[in-house]
C-alpha cells in the first residue's frame, strides 16, 4: 500500500535522484518548504544543494523522484510555469542590470508574473498594470528598506545593497515560495544581521515560505525554522536548528566540534 502524503500548502520534494552519467549528485533527497516557515539547507560544498533547488525550480529536471507545489505536481513543468505558481528564486551570482535603476530592476520582478505566457504584455502593457507593478515595487522596497536606493542604478551600490536589491525584486514578484541561494555571501556581519531580519520579517508578515541554501551557520541558526543537511548528494540529517548543533552525524559530517559549538552558542 502506498503512503498518503498531507497536502504541503507551498514547496515539496519528494525522494529526488539527480545522475550526471555515473555520477549521482543528488539520492534521495525529501523536504518541504511551507508557507510561514522559513527552511534552511545546509551541507559542505558539492553536497548537492544547488542541483536540488535546480530540480526544484525547474532548471533541471530529476532522474527520478516529484517535485510538488501546493499538492500539485509540477515536475515537468519549466520554470516560467512554476513561477506563475507562485515559486521565486535567486541564485549565488546576482543578476542585477546595472544599466537600469533600482526602481526598474524591482519593475521586472513583477512585469514577469504578469506577462506570464504573454511575453507582448511586457510591451504593451495597461494602465491598471502599471498601477499595480508601481505599489508592488515601492511595498518590495520598503519591507527591503531599500526605498533611498530606488533611484540609482546597481552597479553605483555596495554588494550589501545589491543584495537587497534582488531579495526586492523577487519580493515585488508576489511570491508565495522563494528560494534563496546564498543570498547572505559577500556581506559583513551587520549587513547579514540585518538581511535576516527582514527574512524573518516575511515570514511574520507575508506568510511567505522561504528555502534557504546559506553557508554562514550564525545566519542560519538565527533565522530557519527547520533544517535539512544533505552530505555528498545525500539527506542525512533533518530538524530544528537546536536538533541539528546537537547531531553527532552532522557534526561528523558537516559543522565539526568548533562549529557546533558557536552554532549552539547562537541559540543560546
Amino acid at each position: 500500500m502506498s503512503a498518503v502524503h498531507a497536502r504541503v500548502e507551498g514547496l515539496e520534494a519528494r525522494n529526488l535522484v539527480m545522475r550526471f552519467g555515473g555520477l549521482v549528485a543528488v539520492d534521495g533527497m525529501s523536504l518541504q518548504a511551507p508557507r510561514g516557515r522559513l527552511t534552511g539547507l545546509i551541507g559542505p560544498n558539492g553536497a548537492g544543494k544547488t542541483t536540488t533547488f535546480n530540480m526544484c525550480s525547474g532548471l533541471a529536471r530529476p532522474t527520478s523522484g516529484t517535485v510538488l507545489f501546493d499538492g500539485s505536481d509540477v515536475t515537468h513543468e519549466p520554470p516560467h510555469a512554476r513561477a506563475l505558481r507562485g515559486l521565486g528564486r535567486t541564485f549565488q551570482r546576482m543578476e542585477l542590470f546595472d544599466s537600469l535603476t533600482v526602481r526598474e530592476n524591482l519593475d521586472l520582478g513583477r512585469e514577469a508574473g504578469l506577462a506570464g505566457g504573454s511575453p507582448w504584455r511586457l510591451v504593451v502593457s495597461r494602465p491598471r498594470d502599471a498601477a499595480d507593478i508601481r505599489r508592488r515595487t515601492e511595498r518590495a522596497a520598503e519591507v527591503c528598506g531599500i526605498v533611498d536606493l530606488l533611484d540609482r542604478v546597481p552597479a553605483d551600490l555596495s554588494t550589501g545593497q545589491r543584495r537587497l536589491v534582488e531579495l526586492a525584486r523577487v519580493v515585488a514578484g508576489e511570491f508565495s515560495v522563494l528560494l534563496l541561494d546564498e543570498p547572505s555571501s559577500g556581506l559583513d556581519g551587520r549587513e547579514t544581521t540585518e538581511f535576516g531580519a527582514i527574512l524573518r520579517r516575511l515570514i511574520v508578515e507575508r506568510s511567505l515560505g522561504i528555502l534557504l541554501v546559506e553557508h554562514d551557520m550564525a545566519l542560519v541558526m538565527s533565522v530557519c525554522d527547520y533544517l535539512y543537511v544533505l552530505d555528498f548528494g545525500r539527506p542525512i540529517f533533518e530538524g530544528t536548528p537546536a536538533e541539528v548543533a546537537a547531531s553527532d552525524v552532522v557534526r561528523a559530517a558537516y559543522l565539526g566540534a568548533d562549529g557546533a559549538a558557536d552554532a549552539l552558542e547562537v541559540l543560546a
